[in-house]
């Protein structure tokens, strides 16, 4: 005890035993920390020795775009992240922010959606009055070596039976850790897991990550954060090519307005049943009620030969990303240049914006929508133009991609256009040729299309959508204000580049679609092509039992390069030409081949019992495999 010490009166003696009290003040100071640090329980530690710099990069890519690994996530809100400059002996940051404090704070402000620096100094003010927040970017996170950092944002939910939940994350440099917290006034349906855990780079320089206790190791959520974001987390790490910049998705919309948007729009559209009356020539609708995507799943592929969980959906999230885009607009009149199906043209009508859509060619799926939906037959070609509309769409609109800036640009002073690039093609109709052979020939493009954008003077911005589709990136070009004669030289200009860059007229795309599918093959050419593979594949003996007792060789699987090595180079030029080749021609003769993992295999003839609707045609094996068919002529499925 100290009180031995009372009457200690030698003044380098009371020097002597203050400094050993503060020594066993810290000591006890460090072994609470310890004692409090040995209950982290660690889910999951990576067995290779991880580098400093490729821990961060994979960690703030998690950060910056957490949905890449979390399905439930939709966007997100980035509401602050500062520099915090924190004293308080004895206490950590993630120890005071957690869930009680932060709802607690939250339900005292009585909003989730604004963030500020507020929020976080009404949680950490009371540990210490002089606590100093500074906004910092993710560059500047990264460049520092021993600071402490905190994020606060919103995470949207994909799926409306998810709640949103704030997310709070402490970055310690110096430990390299970050904890992650997601908050909602529910644990239930969260999009993240409910509980604290921590990313961590070891002092053994290995990746890990740590929970608080086993309770919570004990749970789904646990066993997402080990099986899914480790395993994702390692792989970015292995991945020289995971951390290079790209266009962050949503990023010029607000992120909460395009999740309510869409959800709505889907809850309106693609959930509840329409009626429909069918008669002999044509499908009529009732228009009265809200409409949806029950019936489009259904009778989609009977008009438009197109799979509608595809198109119905992305067109609903273009839909929503142009709402919110024209959200602060006071009228927009709009054309979508080579609409397709029409299906985003409808979406928008409903919604009440003006416009219309054209094509070159009729849809049989246009008779499915109201009257009420402008959809036109007619070409579109570069001395198009369209003076009363604010906004031209170009939807994958291939050909005239390169064109729409132009178009734009001509049509009149506040024309602006959004185009979603697809196909790559040039001013004069065919295939783009890219330039720059150290990127894709889609990133090349968009590139291509970003030159033609600011050459026609527009403001011109690049955005990512959130659609089921690798090619979602969109360009937006808005008018900058030109006087007249700006005006005028800008399309005299424009018209010079134009004519640089082509050597021949643009080719308007066929009104009549040609068929891509090998059926306009040459049928000698075909049967040819049957023949060889067929050979191939019996080359090699593997014999079954016919019912009379005689062997039937149904050969071996072959690999489609192995055959294509087989065919003739010009008739291989020939297939090259239609869509799919050697593969979409076996296809087509499913009743021989079977395909799976790009191997082939015989199909084995069907017997009546199984169908009976083959019974009309002839059977291909009686007559040309060399054992004949496997089965007799009263049980095969095909007639002999």
């Amino acid at each position: 005890s100290f009180k031995q010490y009372i009457n200690e009166s030698d003044p380098e003696r009371i020097k002597e035993i203050i400094k050993r009290s503060y020594e066993d003040c810290d000591w006890i100071l460090k072994k609470v920390h310890w004692f409090k640090s040995m209950f982290q329980v660690p889910l999951v530690t990576s067995s290779t020795i991880i580098p400093l710099e490729k821990y961060w990069d994979a960690l703030l890519l998690y950060y910056s775009r957490p949905h890449l690994v979390n399905r439930k996530i939709t966007a997100v809100s980035q509401g602050l992240l500062c520099k915090v400059q924190f004293n308080s002996k004895g206490i950590e940051l993630p120890e005071l922010l957690n869930r009680s404090a932060i709802l607690y704070e939250l339900r005292k402000k009585n909003s989730w959606d604004h963030i500020d620096q507020e929020l976080l100094k009404s949680l950490l003010e009371p540990y210490d009055k002089n606590v100093q927040l500074t906004d910092v970017s993710i560059q500047e996170l990264r460049d520092y070596s021993q600071e402490v950092f905190v994020s606060i944002r919103l995470l949207f939910p994909r799926l409306k039976n998810c709640l949103k939940a704030l997310e709070v994350i402490t970055f310690d440099k110096q430990h390299n850790t970050a904890v992650f917290l997601a908050v909602s006034d529910t644990d239930k349906s969260l999009v993240a897991p409910p509980f604290a855990y921590q990313i961590q780079l070891a002092s053994t320089s290995n990746l890990r990550i740590n929970v608080n206790s086993f309770e919570n190791a004990d749970t789904g959520h646990a066993e997402w954060l080990a099986s899914k974001l480790f395993s994702k987390l390692l792989k970015w790490i292995e991945d020289s090519n995971a951390h290079k910049p790209c266009i962050q998705s949503l990023s010029l919309i607000r992120p909460e307005d395009y999740c309510s948007t869409y959800n709505r729009l889907k809850e309106t559209y693609a959930e509840k049943l329409v009626q429909v009356i069918f008669n002999v020539f044509l499908i009529m609708c009732l228009w009265d009620t809200p409409y949806i995507s029950d019936f489009f799943i259904k009778e989609w592929p009977k008009k438009a030969g197109t799979d509608p969980q595809k198109y119905v959906f992305e067109d609903i999230a273009i839909t929503s990303y142009l709402i919110c885009l024209w959200k602060e607009e006071a009228h927009v009149n709009f054309v979508d240049c080579g609409c397709g199906n029409g299906l985003l043209v409808f979406l928008l009508n409903q919604e009440g914006f003006e416009g219309f859509g054209i094509d070159i060619r009729r849809r049989a799926i246009w008779d499915i929508y109201p009257e009420s939906v402008n959809l036109q037959v007619g070409a579109v070609n570069p001395n198009s133009l369209f003076p009363s509309c604010t906004w031209i769409i170009g939807n994958h609109s291939d050909e005239l991609t390169p064109w729409i800036p132009i178009i734009a640009l001509k049509s009149s002073p506040r024309t602006n256009y959004f185009v979603l690039p697809c196909c790559p093609y040039d001013f004069n109709g065919l295939k783009f040729i890219r330039k720059n052979t150290s990127v894709s020939t889609y990133a090349d493009y968009l590139t291509y299309i970003e030159e033609i954008s600011r050459k026609c003077e527009f403001q011109t911005n690049i955005d990512k959508l959130r659609i089921p589709s690798t090619k979602r990136t969109c360009l937006i070009g808005k008018r900058k204000t030109l006087t007249e004669e700006e005006q005028k030289s800008l399309v005299i200009e424009i018209s010079a580049f134009v004519d640089q860059k082509i050597s021949e007229k643009f080719v308007q795309r066929s009104a009549i679609e040609k068929v891509r599918n090998c059926t306009q093959l040459d049928r000698n050419l075909i049967s040819g092509i049957v023949e060889i593979c067929m050979n191939q594949l019996l080359s090699s003996q593997q014999h079954m039992e016919k019912s009379n007792g005689d062997l039937w060789n149904k050969g071996v699987g072959v690999a489609i390069p192995d055959l294509v090595q087989r065919i003739p180079k010009d008739v291989l030029r020939q297939l090259k030409q239609e869509c799919g080749g050697l593969q979409t021609l076996l296809r087509n003769h499913r009743y021989l081949f079977e395909i799976s993992n790009s191997i082939v295999r015989i199909r084995l003839p069907p017997c009546f019992e199984t169908t009976s609707k083959y019974k009309a045609k002839p059977c291909w094996f009686s007559r040309n495999h060399p054992n004949g068919c496997l089965h007799e002529a009263e049980v095969c499925a095909y007639r002999h």
